[in-house]
């Protein structure tokens, strides 16, 4: 199933002065122009939608198994990668859940830790471990924070009479970092049978699959001073997020700012590449609060942010560091725009 475009034709204040923005075809895309300090609104933001689908895979229950991720090449967002390398975390996880419900949380973005049967999910490698490049691993040499876990105990949680398949669901994830729960590159759902001859839960590049659909031309263009980087993006009037899910204050955590010579028609149909086609990009962490200041937006070369002018498309987003779905919560087009 899929998450709801969220509307963007809502009014817009009237402290804003309205402005016109060019555009081909039909009519200009409105522009908001508000000065160098920014509130985020709904009428700003861009609208995503994803279906997320996870094609179990039926394993022996209550056996040792065996994760491989060699095979896995390229993440659920189509981008490559080294499994050897790249997969720094794998973890797995019991959610109580079925498999259904399991996959429209994780589209939305609304899967909590009160979801999980077991916090925090067993883990491979132990924290402060690397994988040496090895990729495949052990059920039982997975840890819980570093705690080994005893085959019966492993045995006890996966057990489908205990948690049958109609109510729970098993899946396992390999991340790029060592924080769990983040970073998530690939997953693979499996189902537990005491019939099943197999006891190997392979993730491919087929394990996870996901379409999507952005959009950027039905958003209120963002107008703010031109050539200055002294501008500030304030996003605690925000109560829906681009996903059409809550937009609970702190769990910002960074925010992007990307310059393409694409329209944002274009940008549309490229949108999981934004960080890849950019002419410049950059980005800054948000600690705390609701506020970012562009100021302390970097890129990778340390150089920061100039300011937008008036040349291709600016793009600014704001992400949920903790969530699943790597979508930015926010995300609007910059213009030059004198109030």
């Amino acid at each position: 199933m899929t998450t709801r475009l969220v509307c963007s034709s809502i009014c817009l204040p009237l402290l804003a002065i309205a402005c016109g923005s060019s555009g081909g075809g039909g009519a200009p895309q409105p522009m908001m122009c508000f000065g160098a300090d920014v509130t985020a609104r709904q009428a700003n933001n861009y609208a995503f939608s994803s279906t997320i689908t996870l094609a179990p895979v039926t394993v022996k229950s209550m056996s040792n198994l065996t994760f491989s991720w060699g095979q896995v090449t390229m993440d659920f967002l189509q981008h490559p990668l080294n499994p050897a390398s790249d997969l720094n975390t794998i973890s797995v996880l019991l959610w109580q859940l079925p498999l259904a419900e399991l996959q429209d949380r994780l589209n939305a973005d609304t899967l909590s830790q009160s979801d999980l049967v077991v916090v925090p999910p067993p883990s491979w490698p132990a924290p402060g471990a690397a994988t040496a490049g090895a990729t495949q691993a052990h059920l039982h040499d997975f840890t819980v924070n570093g705690t080994p876990i005893a085959a019966a105990d492993y045995d006890t949680y996966f057990d489908p009479a205990t948690f049958p398949r109609a109510q729970y669901s098993y899946m396992v994830a390999a991340a790029t970092g060592t924080t769990i729960g983040q970073g998530f590159r690939m997953i693979q759902s499996f189902n537990l049978d005491a019939a099943s001859a197999s006891t190997t839960v392979p993730l491919t590049n087929n394990s996870t699959k996901l379409t999507y659909q952005a959009n950027l031309h039905a958003l209120t263009i963002t107008g703010v001073p031109g050539g200055t980087p002294a501008l500030t993006l304030d996003s605690a009037q925000m109560t829906t997020n681009a996903l059409g899910a809550a937009f609970p204050q702190g769990y910002i955590t960074s925010a992007i700012v990307g310059h393409y010579n694409e329209t944002a028609a274009q940008l549309e149909a490229k949108f999981l590449d934004l960080a890849l086609i950019a002419t410049n990009y950059y980005r800054a962490d948000i600690a705390s609060g609701s506020v970012l200041d562009f100021r302390t937006l970097r890129d990778g070369s340390g150089n920061a942010f100039p300011g937008v002018d008036d040349k291709g498309t600016w793009l600014v987003g704001l992400i949920c560091g903790n969530c699943r779905n790597p979508a930015p919560w926010y995300m609007t087009i910059l213009k030059p725009c004198t109030p």
